[in-house]
């Protein structure tokens, strides 16, 4: 999605697992979900102390991040008045039209994530923290 990875340099993006020989093994049409998959874990164990949701965690965490990290690494920021979700970086150059627009937690978990928070805090948020 983004061409810029230097937000969280040393936070596993995307690409990393589609390095990975089971995503690379994983039949076309489900490697996407493998790497998402795979990237979750990959997170889990570099950054212990970082909570991240996978692209199937579709409940709101309690209390909410007010920033979180997608799975290419880019921010995105939530406005807690409308709890919804922007990429302030956005630029139509560089990302997706759907990257500039508002999206719920439900559509940023499910089309961008895993998703981490910035916070090495394991309080922050309910996710699942394997």
């Amino acid at each position: 999605m983004s061409s810029k990875r230097s937000k969280n340099p040393a936070l596993p993006v995307l690409d990393d697992a589609f390095r990975l020989a089971s995503v690379k093994d994983a039949e076309e049409s489900t490697r996407d979900v493998a790497a998402r998959l795979a990237t979750t874990e990959l997170r889990r164990a570099s950054h212990p102390g970082r909570v991240t949701w996978d692209p199937t965690d579709q409940a709101e965490p309690v209390p909410v991040p007010p920033t979180v990290v997608d799975g290419d690494g880019d921010l995105w920021l939530r406005d807690r008045g409308t709890g919804t979700w922007t990429m302030p970086e956005f630029n139509p150059k560089d990302f997706p039209a759907r990257c500039g627009e508002v999206l719920t937690w439900n559509q940023l978990a499910c089309e961008f994530g895993p998703l981490t928070g910035l916070a090495d805090d394991r309080r922050i948020g309910s996710g699942r923290r394997r």
